[in-house]
């Protein structure tokens, strides 16, 4: 059994459906009130537990024997930050795994947590690291560069309000990464023996600047890449104004660290990993906006919805309380 986590997510939504595909078992972490009935056509089990409940954790593990760690925030809340979530969320589900016996654990984790320092979200995830580092068990690391969807989501914000605001030109050189290959290398992890015990550095097939992938998105969804960007002093003072709202400056400080540094990979030492041919940013691209579109379409989300309301949860007979037990869908009405 596979065990993953955030794959009600963009990666792990991906990471998902290529474990299925190979017809490996998947069990799914999910946080009741997420989009989980996307991955309802998978066949993956489901448990209702949380990265913040270290019971919900440890009850997830029994019977896990790999562990896949997508779990990431991209806007921060009071209760689901960078502190609760990525590092003593990652600590409480490292600490279970390891009490589980689970064999191996491959991460998620992103380019530029060894040398970018103080940006929260870089500083989180190498502590997460580093706890994964510290459990003994054995381990796959991931440092990914950018994903096409992280674009689609600039050129979409044009496309509704006219412009994108971008914190700097974005000249910088990138390495932009499908997120259908990123779930292949993570499938590819588990039991791989070149990268057993490592942190690999992985990237897509073309380098370019954040500005080349920001305007190949918006030609793919039909907009002139038409972006506003913040001079040096109004990025400085947006980030001293969020402060008393720390998901903002924290996310800006992200966006601007992905804007303002070089995200590259040995190419040939991904080659000398994973052999299969990586997908050109355009072509990753399209896919993720024919999936956009039908989100952002209530008819076609709704044809694509099932048992929206249905909680089902992986019990095993002897392990739960009756009262822990979820009620079921609701009944149904005339």
């Amino acid at each position: 059994m596979i065990l993953v986590t955030g794959g009600t997510g963009r990666y792990g939504e991906q990471v998902v459906r290529t474990l299925r595909k190979l017809g490996l078992e998947a069990r799914v972490l999910v946080r009741k009130g997420s989009h989980y009935y996307w991955l309802n056509d998978t066949g993956c089990a489901f448990f209702f537990g949380d990265l913040l409940d270290p019971v919900s954790l440890r009850r997830a593990c029994r019977g896990v024997e790999y562990l896949v760690a997508c779990s990431g925030l991209q806007t921060e809340t009071r209760a689901n930050n960078h502190t609760t979530v990525t590092v003593e969320g990652h600590a409480a589900l490292f600490k279970a795994a390891q009490e589980k016996g689970v064999r191996k654990v491959v991460m998620l984790s992103c380019l530029g947590v060894d040398r970018i320092e103080g940006v929260t979200a870089f500083d989180a995830r190498r502590a997460a690291e580093e706890q994964l580092l510290a459990s003994g068990m054995e381990y796959t690391i991931l440092r990914t560069s950018l994903h096409e969807q992280f674009f689609l989501d600039l050129a979409w914000a044009v496309h509704d309000k006219g412009r994108a605001v971008l914190p700097s030109e974005g000249q910088n050189q990138i390495q932009p990464i499908a997120s259908r290959d990123l779930a292949l290398m993570a499938a590819a992890s588990l039991d791989l023996d070149s990268v057993k015990n490592s942190i690999v550095e992985v990237g897509g097939a073309e380098v370019m600047s954040a500005r080349q992938a920001f305007e190949a998105a918006c030609e793919v969804v039909g907009v002139q890449p038409n972006a506003t960007v913040l001079p040096s002093p109004a990025l400085a003072l947006g980030r001293r104004l969020g402060r008393p709202v720390r998901r903002y400056s924290h996310r800006l400080d992200e966006v601007a660290a992905w804007f303002e540094n070089d995200f590259t990979v040995n190419s040939q030492t991904v080659k000398d990993h994973f052999s299969f041919p990586l997908t050109p940013l355009r072509e990753a691209l399209a896919t993720s906006n024919e999936v956009y579109k039908i989100m952002r379409d209530p008819e076609e989300r709704e044809k694509r919805m099932v048992h929206p309301q249905f909680y089902a949860t992986v019990y095993e007979p002897g392990e739960a309380e009756l009262s822990s037990m979820p009620l079921g869908p609701l009944p149904a009405r005339e």
